[in-house]
């Protein structure tokens, strides 16, 4: 779990992607509240439900298989309490703690046994903003919570522009963002939107690096200028009304 743009998304689709590619896992789905809005009698507590179950029961098909449910507060939505649906909060303890699935083999004398089929594994990722939901709702849902944090201090966000190929001088950058936003913290995807406006500013043509990194950071600084007056402006507004 982590604040809205603190980029748990991004961290999931990251970790699935890496899971796959590495072989780690042969079958990987991204679940959304829209990939439960479907078919007939959409969007009810029990057709979402069922939905869902269609879904896990696919992945246990599957030798070894990874589930994200992305925004679980809004696959879980609804009104019971914490604006949660119980039905769907029900569904999803069962799911979770249904165990993999056994294979009977036959012991001498006519018995049988139940065993764990070979290699076969099921892990399952949730996501989201809500921290009700990580930390209180759902938290027992789960055998461990993370929280991503925003980001703090300029080389966090260097790191994040650099290795996102976002600008020239992404150390200027990460710097100029820290030490412009409130509270000098921010999230990925504000980093990001900044960082891609920025650049976006700059008509390249046949300028040296030097001087579009910092035709870049003087861009990002008037984003930013723009982007402080707003943000103290609508907090007026909102004081006033």
């Amino acid at each position: 779990g982590g604040n809205g743009g603190a980029g748990v998304t991004a961290l999931a689709a990251w970790t699935a992607a890496e899971a796959s590619s590495s072989g780690a896992s042969d079958f990987v789905r991204f679940i959304t509240a829209l990939d439960l809005l479907t078919g007939e009698g959409s969007g009810g507590e029990g057709s979402r439900a069922a939905a869902l179950i269609d879904r896990f029961s696919e992945a246990r098909e599957m030798p070894n298989s990874l589930l994200v449910l992305d925004d679980i507060d809004q696959l879980c939505a609804g009104s019971g309490p914490g604006g949660y649906s119980s039905v769907m909060i029900a569904t999803l303890r069962a799911l979770l703690r249904t165990p993999p699935e056994r294979s009977s083999a036959a012991k001498a004398g006519g018995q049988s046994v139940s065993k764990l089929k070979s290699g076969r594994s099921m892990h399952i990722v949730a996501t989201t903003s809500r921290s009700d939901a990580a930390c209180t709702t759902l938290h027992e849902l789960f055998e461990e919570t993370l929280v991503v944090p925003l980001l703090s201090d300029a080389k966090s966000v260097e790191n994040l522009l650099s290795d996102s190929g976002v600008g020239e001088d992404t150390a200027s950058m990460g710097k100029a963002i820290i030490e412009r936003v409130p509270g000098n913290a921010v999230s990925c995807k504000t980093a990001l939107r900044l960082g891609e406006r920025a650049v976006a500013a700059v008509t390249i043509g046949d300028r040296n690096v030097s001087v579009i990194a910092e035709a870049q950071l003087d861009a990002l600084e008037a984003i930013l200028d723009d982007t402080m007056g707003d943000e103290s402006e609508t907090s007026y507004l909102c004081e006033l009304i």
